[in-house]
């Protein structure tokens, strides 16, 4: 009998080796995938944040996103992922007439939340190259970070917002779901293998 249970473990061990390396490779560490049906992009994030409503408005006046999802701890302290349809090609533009337009829709926002004038910086959003921006509210309770990253017709925007009670969980969160967003036409192998 014993003899049995130990060629039964050793048969299985490879196996079991095979799940964990996938579970690791995979997000294991209890992170949440948000890949809702329909959903233009995929991304995890930590699972003790919820969907949230959050009255956050339109980035783009006048556009409808094609998409849009609001993940937080309450109404206030949220990462919002949104992907918009645009008029034109932006590789079609001149760079400095995007750069334009994007650092003008930041100034806006940040105008409409009574904020400092937003720092920008480099960054990207899954594979792609991001215009990042950060500010505060003028009594310093909410802190936002926007980034804006373009292909083709498409705009892909990040939003986070937090304030003191978000402090620690938003920006990480903001950071995880920046740096692991997929698009629909970007997503890699590793990350089709760990929905399926």
């Amino acid at each position: 009998r014993r003899g049995y249970h130990a060629s039964v473990v050793r048969r299985l061990a490879p196996l079991l080796v095979l799940v964990a390396l996938v579970a690791a490779a995979c997000g294991g560490s209890g992170d949440a995938t948000f890949d809702d049906k329909g959903a233009p992009f995929t991304f995890q994030y930590p699972k003790d944040l919820q969907r949230v409503y959050a009255n956050t408005g339109r980035e783009i006046q006048g556009v409808p996103p094609v998409y849009k999802v609001a993940l937080g701890t309450d109404e206030t302290n949220v990462v919002v992922v949104a992907e918009y349809k645009l008029a034109k090609d932006v590789s079609k533009l001149k760079k400095t007439t995007l750069s334009i337009a994007v650092e003008r829709s930041a100034r806006t926002l940040a105008r409409a939340l009574k904020g400092t004038v937003p720092k920008r910086s480099d960054g990207s959003i899954g594979d792609l190259p991001a215009t990042q921006f950060q500010f505060t509210t003028q009594n310093g309770a909410l802190t936002t970070r926007l980034a804006y990253a373009f292909q083709g017709k498409q705009q892909w925007f990040l939003r986070c917002q937090w304030n003191d009670k978000g402090k620690d969980a938003i920006p990480a969160a903001c950071d995880q779901v920046r740096s692991e967003e997929h698009t629909s036409e970007l997503q890699s192998h590793s990350d089709l293998v760990c929905r399926l």
